[in-house]
């Protein structure tokens, strides 16, 4: 995926690219600050994004 589709920088994405991760849930450092906190400021809660990449980590 070249970007994501609303347009912009995902911190998320980039951060998976960078480090050759397929998602998040691979990563070390997960939870990390960016995804514990992302979408928050819009109302969003990220709980279940995070739950979705443990579980997927699982695979």
């Amino acid at each position: 995926m070249e970007g994501p589709f609303w347009g912009g920088t995902c911190e998320v994405k980039s951060c998976c690219e960078k480090n050759k991760y397929d998602h998040c849930g691979v990563c070390p450092e997960f939870p990390c600050e960016v995804l514990s906190n992302m979408g928050k400021e819009q109302g969003f809660d990220p709980t279940i994004k995070i739950e979705k990449c443990r579980e997927w980590s699982t695979f």
